[in-house]
Parts: structure tokens; C-alpha cells; sequence
């Protein structure tokens, strides 16, 4: 049976109706287990096609960043840029997008660009703190990076995203003590 055989449902008239979202889901599984696989085109069609069905959710920030993750193994950090921001413009409060958005900056080149533009944003936005201090880490300022960080868990208690710096911070400290 197909993947849209699986999900379709029949309609009043025999019409079979495809639940785009239910499909999205099925695309992003197999891309996954081709990625584990190693089968990176594979997994970038499915991804793909999992973003095409489904380009506007919640859940196809999964899709984006899934993406993102396979134009990285590949040595494409430009187009895993451009899928993380679609990524976090669609769930802001997903810490790993941000981290893995700084590891895409440092293979570019451009963290001392984006360092500035993050400081800018932080005036209006305070997840710029949480992107100066993983900048600062990727740079090897881990003291300045953390400092940020801290800043941040303690300016913002409230939102989703300051869990995901907490553990973040735990763990770092763990792996230096």
C-alpha cells in the first residue's frame, strides 16, 4: 500500500481525499531513517517533500531543521542556514535550532557578522542573548559565552526556551568540573 493510499480517506462522492499533514509526517520518518543510514539524498528528497506538504506548522519546523541537519553532513551550511531560520521562525523556542544555527555560523565564517547583528537584536528580542553567548562559545569564549547565557536564564525564568539554556549550561558545567 502506498504512503497516500495509507492516508487517504474516501469521500461522500468516492473522491480519495490526501491528508497532507499525515503524508508530511510519513516523508519525515523515512528521511529520517535514511539519514541514519547515511543515505543523505535520500533523506534531503524526503525532507523535502515533507516541507513541500507541510510548510507552515509547528511541526514542519521538525521538517526544516531535519533538513538542515543533512545539508550539514553533506558540507552545505549555506542551505542548512536558510532551513534553521525557517526553522526557528516557525518554533522560536526550540534552544537546538539555535545551537545548531551557531555551528552553521562558525562553518561559514561569520560569526563575528552575526555576533554584532545578534547584539542588535537582543534589544528587541531577548533570545539574542541566547545566540551571543552560543556565538561566543563557537568563537572559544566559553567564560563570555556561558555569561550570556546565564544572563539570559535569569532575565527570562518564564519562557519555553530557558529550560533548554538551563540544561545546556548544566551540561557544559558538567563536562568542565
Amino acid at each position: 500500500m502506498s504512503c497516500a493510499a495509507a492516508t487517504a480517506a474516501p469521500t461522500k462522492y468516492g473522491v480519495v481525499a490526501i491528508d497532507a499533514q499525515k503524508n508530511a509526517v510519513n516523508h519525515n520518518n523515512r528521511g529520517v531513517i535514511y539519514m541514519q543510514d547515511r543515505y543523505y539524498a535520500a533523506a534531503i528528497k524526503e525532507f523535502q517533500m515533507a516541507v513541500l506538504l507541510d510548510p507552515n506548522t509547528q511541526a514542519s519546523s521538525v521538517y526544516y531543521a531535519n533538513l538542515a541537519n543533512c545539508y550539514m553532513k553533506i558540507g552545505y551550511p549555506a542551505l542548512a542556514q536558510d532551513t534553521l531560520q525557517r526553522a526557528i521562525k516557525l518554533n522560536p523556542m526550540n534552544f537546538n535550532y539555535y545551537q545548531d544555527l551557531a555551528v552553521v555560523y562558525r562553518r561559514l565564517g561569520i560569526l563575528d557578522t552575526q555576533l554584532r547583528r545578534w547584539k542588535k537584536e537582543s534589544a528587541k528580542n531577548p533570545v539574542g542573548n541566547v545566540m551571543q553567548g552560543l556565538i561566543l562559545i563557537e568563537q572559544g569564549k566559553n567564560d563570555a559565552g556561558m555569561a550570556k547565557l546565564y544572563e539570559f536564564v535569569y532575565s527570562e525564568p518564564d519562557l519555553i526556551i530557558t529550560i533548554g539554556v538551563k540544561n545546556f549550561i548544566e551540561k557544559q558545567n558538567k563536562e568542565r568540573f
